[in-house]
């Protein structure tokens, strides 16, 4: 089969492409690409083919054709980088396409504003989920975003404002390439919460946060899973209101796959040292902390920060009154406290959990661990029981004993995939 032809083009259209791809253009048979960009080759002679929600039945041209037509697709610069290239080249194979990129307008973007992209969160939001593809993002030092339209960098700018993020500025690229480019500039993400701009934008995000402390958050970071318990921020008498060290290491590894934009509850979060080790393990998932007591709260909100772990949304009040609001459900839930609430937690877990998802609670006392089982048992969840008992080293007399701790269990139960919803 010849060879298929993807082009990218920029905003300048042919008038940015060497002669020979042009040629090419002008000389193919059957021409795929989307409106904006058929537009600048409304001359050629070929079959037009525009490219909205119908990627399989471009294969199936493609493929019905290439082996005796000249076939060229264009896409918007470099059409490997969230582009159709990608698209084709995992359908069709690479050796079947020609592939000649141009400067992405991610590029144009750093190069306007002066800022390596070199180590740059990078990501579209173009066709995707806005929740699901900026979650991962939160924090990063720098960040380039393709966009949807000209609402998508106020979107954007909301939802890190709406977590706190507010240390960021802002370039917005549009029409880059273009005669009429324009590069507009913000110190901050509140002045783009009600702005609009040309459909075809890029938007930069800088993080404008201390060096040393992004620094001290990265090595934080780093010490997860089985971060030490006095790493944390906490009040000096508060080590028993918290999940230890080693429980959290057990929990993290019962806690199951999860994915991209998937949601997690932590009930009874305390100072959200759970909390913090799954939003570092799963970075694009968003961990809902709740947690009653105003003073627990408060260091929660501490650790978030200290750890950079901003996919943490801290819901202060009782649960499970506080989660009716909520409107993604969850594919895991943890449980760490209820008190006299734990009856009605679990109905509510029973209603929220999706079908397939997991529960995950630690118990210190054997009329908790009977309630659960029991409750278990009724709604026919397949569940299992971890007794843990940790005992660290001690100084006793001069020398080293070892002091126990109080012992807890850890159940975990799978709410069945057919659930009768």
């Amino acid at each position: 089969m010849p060879l298929i032809d993807v082009i990218g083009l920029g905003a300048d259209g042919l008038a940015g492409l060497r002669p020979e791809l042009a040629e090419r253009i002008q000389c193919a048979e059957f021409l795929a690409g989307g409106e904006r960009q058929l537009r600048f080759v409304a001359s050629a002679r070929a079959v037009p083919f525009v490219l909205k929600n119908n990627l399989e039945e471009l294969l199936h041209e493609l493929q019905a054709r290439a082996d005796h037509q000249r076939c060229v697709v264009l896409g918007s610069g470099d059409p490997l980088f969230y582009g159709i290239g990608t698209y084709l080249a995992q359908r069709l194979g690479p050796a079947q396409l020609r592939i000649e990129p141009a400067v992405s307008s991610m590029q144009l973007a750093f190069a306007r504003a002066g800022i390596s992209w070199q180590d740059a969160a990078l990501a579209s939001i173009h066709g995707r989920d806005l929740r699901a593809t900026l979650l991962p993002l939160l924090g990063q030092p720098t960040i380039g975003l393709f966009t949807e339209n000209g609402d998508s960098p106020a979107a954007v700018a909301q939802f890190f404002l709406q977590r706190g993020l507010d240390d960021y500025e802002a370039v917005v690229g549009e029409d880059l390439g273009a005669a009429q480019e324009h590069v507009s500039r913000f110190p901050r993400l509140t002045h783009l919460a009600d702005r609009h701009f040309a459909p075809l934008n890029y938007l930069l995000l800088r993080r404008t946060q201390d060096s040393a402390a992004a620094a001290l958050v990265k090595r934080h970071r780093r010490l997860s899973p089985g971060i030490p318990d006095d790493v944390f921020a906490r009040p000096p008498d508060g080590s028993k209101m918290m999940t230890r060290q080693e429980v959290r290491s057990i929990l993290l590894g019962k806690l199951g796959s999860t994915g991209l934009g998937d949601t997690i509850w932590d009930i009874g979060a305390g100072f959200g040292t759970v909390s913090v080790e799954m939003a570092i393990q799963r970075g694009d998932a968003e961990i809902v902390a709740v947690e009653r007591d105003p003073g627990r709260a408060a260091f929660l909100r501490k650790n978030r920060e200290q750890f950079g772990a901003y996919n943490i949304r801290v819901v202060e009040g009782i649960a499970p009154e506080v989660l009716a609001a909520e409107a993604e459900r969850p594919c895991r839930v943890f449980i760490g406290g209820s008190g006299v609430q734990l009856p009605a937690i679990l109905d509510c877990v029973a209603r929220q959990l999706r079908p397939g998802g997991r529960l995950l609670a630690t118990v210190v006392t054997l009329e908790h661990l009977a309630l659960l089982l029991h409750w278990l048992g009724e709604c026919r969840w397949v569940s299992d029981v971890t007794e843990i008992h940790v005992a660290c080293s001690d100084h006793l007399g001069g020398l080293t004993g070892l002091k126990p701790h109080r012992g807890v269990f850890l159940v975990r139960a799978d709410k069945p995939e057919a659930s009768g919803e």
